[in-house]
């Protein structure tokens, strides 16, 4: 059985993986490295998203934001603090306040990575799984705000 410190653990290392990945591209490629590091992301994203939609769709699912968040396809990890203020069949408005990615990212000075990560990955994984979500993250951890805002919405 898979504990809640595997979980963390799990996390904690592929957040690790992902700096050390994006540091060595930045670093080696400067501009170019930054653009492939987002297109990778991007591509991640979308190849999450097609898959867990196709997931759903196996299961007989709704292809929908209820069912996008309620069955999420990884745990969340134990160290998250976060909150969902609306959650309703067309909008979600989520807040996270504590992220243990960004802890990581930071205590390497990565949240210029992280930050790259948090644009990037959630916009491409959401609208692969329903290309009509529209997905706001006006305030990230990454970017110095004191805690990442989710607005989604799916039209009725």
């Amino acid at each position: 059985m898979v504990s809640e410190e595997d979980i963390a653990e799990f996390g904690d290392l592929w957040s690790l993986m992902y700096y050390v990945f994006a540091r060595e591209m930045v670093d080696s490629f400067g501009e170019e490295g930054e653009e492939a590091l987002r297109r990778a992301i991007r591509g991640y994203g979308r190849a999450r998203g097609s898959r867990l939609r196709r997931k759903h769709e196996e299961q007989g699912l709704p292809i929908s934001l209820r069912s996008l968040f309620e069955h999420y396809d990884l745990p969340g990890h134990p160290g998250t603090e976060k909150e969902r203020t609306v959650f309703e069949d067309d909008r979600l408005v989520s807040f996270t306040y504590v992220c243990p990615y960004e802890r990581i990212w930071r205590a390497r000075d990565g949240t210029d990575l992280g930050l790259i990560y948090c644009q990037e990955f959630h916009n491409a994984m959401w609208q692969a799984y329903r290309p009509d979500l529209k997905v706001e993250i006006p305030e990230i951890l990454t970017k110095g705000d004191p805690h990442c805002r989710f607005v989604v919405t799916q039209p009725k």
